[in-house]
Parts: C-alpha cells; structure tokens; sequence
C-alpha cells in the first residue's frame, strides 16, 4: 500500500462505532490525519450547516466524451516521474474530474470521496463568495469604492477602518496577523476558532464580530498582495449587512438555483449562524466553473451578467501580486477573492483551498479540472509541486 492510500472504511461504521473509529467536531479528532479524509467527506455530519438551495428543477447532465483522458505519468519539475496512480495517492486526492468543451473527459473518486458525497471546500468558497460580490456591484446594491466602515461601523480603530470594499476583495489590506497555519500558536488559529471551524473553548468562546475589531493595520492598502483569511469573512460580513440576507440564500438566489446543481451547496456555520467554509459535490463544483468557459451562462440563461465575467476573467494586478511573498508562483495575481495562474498568454482563475482544494478553469482552451484531496497538511502550496505539472499534462493532453 502506497503511502497516501489510508483506508477510511472503518471509520464511523456500525452502531455504535467501535471506541478508536469514532470521531467528532468537538474534541478535534475530526481535523487530525488520517480521519480527516472521512470528516472532509462528511461535514454535515459533524457540525451545524446552511444549505444554499439547489433550486426545484431537474439538474442539468454533464455530457460525457467517450473518448477517456489517458492516465500518462506526470513529470515535476525537479524531473521526478510519477504515475497517475502515484500522483493520485502521493498528492492524497480523493477526486478528480475534468471538463473539456463543456464536457466530461474524466471522473474518479477515491476512498470516502463519491459523485453525491459533498467535499468540503476550504477556501475555495470565497471564489464563490467573490463572485456573489461582483454581482452585487454589477447591480449597484454594492458600492466597490466604499470604504468599510460606511457598512460596517464595528470596524472603526481596526486594519479595515480606511480599507475599500475592492481592496478586500483583492487581499491587498495591510493587516497585522501571523497566518503561518504549521504554528498551532499563530494568530490564524485564534482567528480560525472564532469561526466555529475548530473547536473553541466553550468557556471563553468568541465570534468573528468579536475577534475581527481587534486586528491592527500594519502597512499601507493596496500595494502589496497579502492572503490573509479575515478578509472573506468582512466580506461575508458587508454582504450580509447591505443585503440583509444570509450568504446560503444570495448564493442559492444568485448562482446555485441556475448552474443545473444536483445538490446543495452548504455551508459550515460558526457559533452565532454565520458562514464559513462550504461543502460541495465535485459535479457541481464542475458546473460553477463552467460559468467562466460559457461566459456566464448555462444553456440559452445569462447567469452571470458579460460585466461580471469581465472582471473576474480580467485577473488582478501582477505588479502587486509580486510584492508579496508568493515567490513559488511565478506570474500569478489576485482579485475578487480569485487567484489567477498566467501562463502563455492565458489568464486562468483558480479557487485555491486548504489541503489541496482546487478549482482549474482555462477559458482559452475551454477547460476545467475540479481536484478535492485531504492532504495531512494545509498548505496549498505543499502540493503545487505535483498540482501544477498534472494541470500541465491535462492540457497538453486536451489541447
């Protein structure tokens, strides 16, 4: 048994499960390794969610091409050799699917991961918060230009008090915040149990509306890229307020009801109701990204007004993004809660989440890769040694 191939099976089965396979929310278990590649898959079993309502029509089918994706070996580019099984468990993928011309060219699901099983995102939803955001600006009920704390006045004296609206959007808010996520004492921890997706301690919990105000500024706005996890969740927090809606009905109004969704899309809440991270099926993650190839619409339906796909398909500011301390992407940008891969030419958003999470879309080459995995570490950038080189072999594949 190769490395990355830890059997799931047993976790969580019979009833009662047997003492050493159970696992909970509430005493970590679910967030230690190997069972996380049980928990990402079942979420909604562990904590409180939303649901972003699917719609009531049929979904819509992926048409399948009978002509199957070879599985080539994939070269790193320390010119390392792995085979697609190797890379599959090296890189610990649960699924892997791929969309060419708008249709299915390859499937496969790994351990607990399945075609109706929801996957938790990470941060890949605020791709999908992001682009919530830019429709509302599209419709004036958001102002890009305004500052924070005209929305949010609980923000005065804090990192957002003279931040805009587009500056969160696009991570450039000079804040004062540890994030190194390989540090259990780093202030993202902190932040992150203020979410409600780690335990908190019940006797001294805090919420993100108490723990958001008391970030610092540290620098200037807008002239360096920082990726720094509070942003979405102000962002979340200015949605919520200009709207007076909850995150799980804009998505579901805005975006979920019309891509043809099989399935919910839910989101993990923290202690007083609001949305974190997200759980989706690897099809429908599919179908939001191919938004972006068919120019916002599905079928003969603008979903997604021309505007909207402009200046999320636009990219960010390449300059700004090279400020930062990203060195391992050469040529990549940020804006709207996207990240953006430049390579030949093209301009290719990508949802990027913990643990491997990826959403692919090349509308050039009318291409989308959806990757969920379960990696015993966070950090995106630990896999893309391997993402980047099989993103690479797809496309020569398809090309």
């Amino acid at each position: 048994m190769s490395p990355g191939e830890i059997t799931t099976d047993s976790w969580m089965t019979g009833h009662p499960p047997a003492p050493d396979k159970v696992i909970r929310f509430g005493d970590g278990s679910f967030y230690q390794w190997p069972q996380l590649r049980w928990s990402f898959n079942h979420m909604e079993q562990l904590v409180p969610t939303k649901a972003a309502w699917r719609g009531p029509g049929a979904s819509r089918p992926l048409e399948r091409d009978g002509a199957r994706l070879v599985e080539s070996d994939i070269t790193l580019a320390d010119g390392t050799r792995l085979s697609w099984e190797e890379m599959l468990s090296t890189s610990h993928t649960d699924a892997l699917a791929i969309l060419h011309h708008g249709k299915l060219v390859y499937e496969k699901y790994r351990g607990e991961a399945g075609p109706h099983t929801p996957h938790t995102l990470m941060s890949c939803n605020k791709s999908l918060v992001g682009t919530i955001a830019e429709l509302l600006i599209e419709q004036e009920v958001l102002d890009a230009n305004a500052l924070v704390t005209s929305v949010l006045g609980e923000l005065q004296g804090s990192a957002w008090a003279d931040a805009t609206i587009r500056q969160v959007m696009d991570m450039v808010v000079g804040m004062s915040l540890d994030e190194n996520y390989l540090d259990p004492t780093s202030d993202v921890w902190t932040f992150i149990r203020s979410t409600g997706m780690i335990p908190a301690d019940q006797d001294n919990l805090i919420t993100l509306a108490d723990f958001l105000p008391t970030i610092a500024k540290e620098g200037q706005h807008g002239q360096v890229f920082a990726y720094r996890e509070p942003n979405i969740f102000v962002l979340g927090w200015i949605l919520r307020r200009v709207t007076g809606r909850g995150l799980n009905d804009l998505a579901s109004d805005l975006i979920w009801q019309h891509i043809g969704a099989e399935h919910d899309y839910l989101f993990m809440v923290d202690s007083v109701g609001g949305e974190t991270t997200a759980s989706a099926t690897l099809r429908d993650f599919l179908r939001f990204g191919l938004l972006f190839t068919n120019q916002g619409r599905v079928g003969t339906k603008q979903v997604l007004p021309t505007r909207v796909v402009e200046s999320i398909l636009a990219g960010g500011d390449q300059e700004v993004f090279a400020q930062g301390d990203y060195g391992n992407l050469h040529d990549w940008s940020y804006r709207s809660q996207w990240w953006y891969r430049h390579v030949a030419g093209r301009c290719c958003p990508v949802a990027r989440g913990a643990h491997g999470q990826t959403l692919y879309i090349d509308p050039e080459r009318d291409l989308v890769i959806a990757r969920f995995g379960s990696s015993p570490e966070a950090p995106s950038s630990l896999l893309d040694p391997i993402i980047w080189p099989l993103v690479d072999t797809i496309t020569e594949q398809l090309a």
